[in-house]
């Protein structure tokens, strides 16, 4: 992926990893929008951002919670992804794209068809996957998994072990077996794989399930290509409402929960309902493709980016009349 982004680009500068340092770099570019996939992932960027190193600075939501850095001026969204009072939960300025703002590559699925003993996994149970990370799990979400849990005597939750060296699994297993052990007995840890064994796995989940609080992203791309139902339930800010956002830009909303009582209906009738799993799955596989390489969406970033560097340059902000004006440019969706 560096190499496409290298050989696109018309000049490349690298940077060395010691901060003052870039930051001369940077600056001596003079550059006139810095734009960071995401800020918070790493304390080098996060540290970075602190600099004012371009007019116009803007970040995406590749960590999906506000920066609270005064040097950012934008954070890029979507109206998919936002509630309406949602300029409230960030420093920046909120800036609501029409479109989810991604450019994914639809991965292929496995060459070949996986089975649970390929996995290790029992064949007589129901299989709920989270292929989340486990940092992921909030306590919050515990409760869910114990009841759904408690409504499906064979139901097993399955995790991906973790692969930081056991601490997570450790301090999310001992949570909630103080909490529920009764359910904790029914969840399988099993360790990471290779990609295509992983994509394997989401194929064969009988129901996959999304954090409500730190919603799937790239996870959830990843799972809608091989066109396996995902069940959501979308909450007040942006980090949970990253999967429901995705079956809005496919025009689909029946796997979207509005409580944690649907949330729970949902991933039980996908395991107990063939007829409807089997719908939920070709609406998935007839719509998928309109998450996927949308040249439309990096089409209103560039009408973005233009509109607010000339913004900033006449009076330093992006007005609501310019918004207006750079939404106007790209037209319909």
């Amino acid at each position: 992926m560096s190499g496409i982004i290298d050989r696109s680009a018309d000049k490349v500068v690298s940077l060395s990893g010691r901060l003052e340092g870039d930051q001369r770099i940077i600056d001596g570019e003079k550059l006139d929008i810095l734009f960071y996939p995401d800020i918070g992932m790493a304390p080098y960027s996060y540290c970075l951002a602190f600099a004012r190193l371009a007019p116009v600075q803007v970040v995406c939501w590749g960590h999906p919670v506000t920066t609270g850095i005064p040097n950012i001026d934008y954070f890029l969204s979507s109206e998919l992804l936002e509630t309406p009072d949602a300029s409230e939960h960030y420093s920046e300025r909120l800036i609501t794209l029409r479109n989810v703002p991604t450019y994914y590559f639809r991965p292929d699925p496995p060459e070949r068809e996986y089975v649970r003993c390929d996995y290790g996994l029992p064949d007589d149970v129901n299989l709920y996957v989270c292929p989340q990370t486990l940092f992921k799990f909030h306590p919050q979400f515990d409760a869910i998994i114990n009841d759904l849990l408690c409504h499906d005597p064979e139901g097993r939750l399955v995790v991906l072990d973790d692969k930081y060296g056991g601490c997570w699994k450790t301090l999310f297993y001992e949570r909630f077996f103080r909490s529920y052990p009764e359910a904790a007995n029914r969840i399988i840890f099993i360790p990471q794989m290779p990609h295509r064994k992983y994509l394997g796995l989401l194929i064969l989940a009988d129901a996959l399930l999304d954090i409500p609080i730190f919603s799937g992203g790239s996870s959830s791309l990843e799972a809608l290509a091989m066109g396996a139902p995902i069940v959501t339930w979308p909450q007040d800010f942006m980090r949970g409402r990253v999967t429901a956002a995705f079956y809005k830009q496919m025009g689909l909303s029946d796997l979207i929960a509005t409580d944690a009582e649907t949330y729970v209906d949902l991933a039980l009738r996908l395991t107990r309902d063939t007829e409807f799993r089997q719908n939920m799955q070709a609406g998935i596989k007839a719509n998928v493709h309109k998450l996927y390489e949308r040249q439309e969406t990096i089409q209103e970033m560039e009408c973005f980016f233009i509109a607010t560097y000339e913004a900033r340059k006449v009076d330093g902000t992006l007005t609501n009349a310019s918004n207006e004006k750079w939404r106007k440019t790209i037209g319909p969706n």
